[in-house]
């Protein structure tokens, strides 16, 4: 597991924000984009994804548009449906572009027409082997995933240069606050450990680590050996959450009370096991989720 994006000089990867014609993007997101690159020194790759199903649907000669209030249709045409994507993109590409050069933050628009999953597979090849995935659209819980398609699974998965997936649930509202990275295991801890630095310093906030204390683990060693590595006078802060009295939604309580803003989870671990798990716990968050492998 490692926590990185690649630095702007290395050309070895960035930010990449997933835009689509699925709604409006999340600001949170947007901002939560931004800010991993002014934390990882890196680049935005704001790409909006065409859906190309849409396109072949389009391509039917029996295929109809019909407008949210039902009272008006019309053929639902290549070139028409072609139009509305490239005004839709190049508006959301602008508010992107605005965003990260209000915070110096270098920023690359482009299309794709494609299925998520291979387009976002095929930019992240491109760009280099050290990416993160920044869902722009909303994550909402009870829907698989809540990507309305591919599930952080699949991502994962097929977009193997990606080192994490950062969503954004509907409740979501801010990205400053502490970031709290949860550390289930020793082998995790300093890439998790140098991640939450890195976001704490581009936040404002502190860095945070919570070790989720198992049923039939060994959480006095884990503890001991986490503290021998933070030493005296640790900058990062030890928390340890007894997992056989609290839920996950308990600890998604816990964090909102303490103001977090990004969260950082291991995709698989006791909080995030499922796409279903994992979208359920974002949208209990008032910050970002950032999904590691």
């Amino acid at each position: 597991m490692i926590a990185h994006i690649a630095h702007a000089d290395e050309q070895r990867g960035r930010v990449v924000l997933w835009l689509g014609a699925s709604g409006e993007p999340h600001d949170t997101a947007v901002d939560a984009a931004v800010r991993l690159a002014q934390a990882f020194h890196s680049e935005i790759d704001s790409l909006f994804i065409e859906d190309g199903q849409l396109f072949d649907l389009a391509d039917l000669p029996f295929a109809r548009e019909i407008s949210l209030s039902g009272r008006r249709t019309r053929s639902f045409s290549m070139d028409a449906l072609a139009q509305d994507m490239q005004t839709h993109a190049s508006a959301l590409q602008r508010r992107v572009l605005a965003r990260a050069h209000a915070a110096d933050v270098v920023a690359h628009a482009r299309v794709m027409r494609a299925d998520p999953v291979g387009a976002l597979a095929r930019a992240c090849t491109e760009n280099g082997p050290w990416n993160v995935v920044t869902v722009g659209a909303p994550v909402r819980g009870g829907d698989g995933a809540g990507l309305g398609g591919p599930g952080f699974a699949e991502l994962f998965d097929a977009v193997q240069a990606t080192t994490g997936i950062v969503v954004a649930g509907t409740h979501a509202r801010r990205t400053a606050g502490p970031v709290i990275a949860v550390v289930e295991d020793l082998e995790r801890l300093a890439p998790m450990m140098r991640a939450a630095e890195r976001i704490a310093r581009a936040t404002g906030g502190d860095a945070r680590l919570w070790l989720l204390d198992q049923p039939h683990g060994h959480p006095d060693w884990t503890e001991g050996q986490i503290r021998l590595v933070l030493g005296a006078d640790p900058a990062v802060a030890l928390e340890v959450v007894d997992m056989t009295r609290h839920t996950v939604g308990d600890v998604a309580g816990m964090m909102r009370s303490q103001g977090a803003g990004f969260v950082i989870s291991r995709f698989g671990g006791l909080l995030t096991p499922t796409d279903a798990d994992a979208a359920h716990f974002a949208e209990q968050l008032e910050g970002p989720l950032f999904l590691v492998r």
